[in-house]
């Protein structure tokens, strides 16, 4: 009886959770809260170009294909883009050495810039909603968030 009412309790907090993560979601995914922050750090930028930009930064420079499996975007989207941030300077497309039919492609210093800049904004915006929080809370946030997200991405479907 006790492992049933456990598997219960455990499963409303999966269902909380499950509500919780929805919602924040909806509020990363919303155009008009990234418009916001965009014009708050005076860019242009697209969630999609966004995106792009920060998979760039942090993983590297990459070929198109892989860019487009790395950010969980398909190869058309990827490659409207890329190469709208080729247009506005933010990267920099140019045939693989090895393969002259794969395209890499590669943050510029503007690109880097203006992704910075909507980093900064974003963290600020995180910073204020956290303010109240005490150390410890935020410490044992990061450490239980990171776990899950670790967790979920090993745990098949």
């Amino acid at each position: 009886m006790a492992s049933i009412r456990t598997s219960k309790r455990k499963m409303e907090s999966v269902d909380s959770i499950s509500a919780a993560l929805a919602q924040v979601v909806r509020l990363s995914l919303s155009r008009a809260a990234f418009k916001r922050q965009a014009t708050s750090a005076d860019t242009e930028l697209s969630q999609p170009s966004y995106a792009l930009l920060r998979v760039l930064i942090d993983e590297g420079p990459q070929a198109v294909g892989q860019l487009a499996t790395t950010a969980h975007m398909d190869v058309g989207m990827t490659t409207r883009r890329v190469q709208a941030l080729v247009d506005a300077g933010h990267v920099t497309r140019h045939a693989d050495g090895n393969d002259g039919r794969v395209s890499i492609v590669q943050v510029t210093e503007a690109g880097q810039r203006a992704a910075d800049a909507l980093q900064d904004v974003r963290r600020e915006h995180l910073a204020r909603a956290l303010a109240d929080w005490t150390a410890d809370d935020l410490r044992q946030l990061d450490v239980l968030l990171n776990r899950f997200v670790n967790d979920t991405k090993e745990t098949p479907i």
